[in-house]
C-alpha cells in the first residue's frame, strides 16, 4: 500500500510538471551535519605527538616484590589521577616492524579503571633511582637484540604478552592481531587501472578483480537484498522481511 501511495504522488507531481522524472530518479546526498571546517581529532593528534616522544633507556632499575610494590604505590595515592593522558596511542619502530598492521589504539584511564587502579599490573619497576616513578613500557623494553640487556623482552614482545597473557586470564578482551590493529591498507593506485573519470561501474569492476569474496557477501547482504533483521525497529529482531524490498520506502 505505501509503495502504492508514492508512485501514485509521484505521477501526480510529473503531470502537474512540479518535478521531472529525472529529479525524482536522481539520488540526492545531503549532509546535514557536516563537519566543521576547523574540526580536528585534538585527543588523537595528541596521541601521536605523545607516541613520538623518546625516553632515555632504562638500565638499571629498582627491584622490589609486585605486592609491596602495589602497597607502596596504592600509600602514595598514586593512580588514575596521575594519568595524564587518558589515551595513547602505541605506536613505536620498536613494535611496527612489519607494514602489514596499524598501531593500537589504547584507552589508558579505562584500563585503569578496570584494574582498580593497580598501576604495578602494567608497570612493574620503576628506574633504580626514582623507585617512585612510573615510565612507559618503552622505556624498559625497547630492541630486544639488545645485547646488554639479553635478558630483557623487546617491547613488541612486552605489549603482546602482558595485553594478550591479561585479557586470556580474564577471558575478557581481545587477543587476536586484528582485534586490536587496523591493518594498513596498501596504496591502491599501483594496483587500480581506471579511466580519468571512472563510472561506478567501473570501479566495482575494477575492485572485483582483487576482492572477488567481497562480492560475492555484497550479494547475500541486507543492503543489496534490501531486507534483513533491524534491532532499530519494534518487532523485527529477527524478522528478515524488513526493508526497502517488502515493506519499506527510501524516499529520502
Amino acid at each position: 500500500m505505501k509503495k502504492i501511495i508514492f508512485l501514485l504522488t509521484m505521477l501526480c507531481l510529473i503531470v502537474n510538471n512540479s518535478y521531472s522524472f529525472s529529479d525524482i530518479t536522481k539520488k540526492i546526498r545531503r549532509d546535514y551535519h557536516p563537519r566543521p571546517s576547523t574540526w580536528a581529532p585534538k585527543d588523537h593528534i595528541k596521541a601521536l605527538k605523545l607516541a613520538q616522544k623518546k625516553y632515555k633507556f632504562v638500565k638499571d632499575v629498582f627491584k622490589e616484590d609486585i605486592i609491596l610494590r602495589q602497597m607502596r604505590f596504592r600509600n602514595l595515592g598514586i593512580g588514575i589521577k596521575n594519568i595524564k593522558s587518558s589515551y595513547i596511542v602505541l605506536q613505536s619502530p620498536f613494535v611496527n616492524t612489519e607494514d602489514i598492521y596499524g598501531p593500537v589504539r589504547f584507552m589508558h584511564g579505562t584500563h585503569a579503571k578496570i584494574l582498580n587502579e593497580n598501576c604495578v599490573i602494567c608497570h612493574h619497576y620503576s628506574p633504580k633511582n626514582s623507585p617512585n616513578k612510573i615510565l612507559p613500557c618503552r622505556a624498559c623494553h625497547q630492541d630486544d637484540s639488545t645485547s646488554e640487556h639479553a635478558g630483557r623482552i623487546g617491547l613488541k614482545a612486552a605489549y603482546h604478552q602482558r595485553c594478550i597473557g591479561c585479557h586470556k586470564q580474564r577471558q575478557k578482551g581481545p587477543t587476536g592481531c586484528t582485534d586490536c590493529h587496523l591493518k594498513n591498507v596498501p596504496d591502491h593506485r599501483e594496483f587500480v587501472n581506471l579511466p580519468k573519470n571512472p563510472t561506478p561501474t567501473q570501479v566495482t569492476q575494477e575492485c572485483l578483480c582483487c576482492h572477488k569474496n567481497a562480492g560475492q557477501e555484497m550479494l547475500t547482504s541486507a543492503h543489496w537484498l534490501w531486507r534483513g533483521p533491524s534491532s532499530y525497529t519494534v518487532n523485527h529482531l529477527t524478522c528478515i522481511k524488513h526493508g526497502k524490498g517488502t515493506d519499506a520506502i527510501n524516499n529520502d
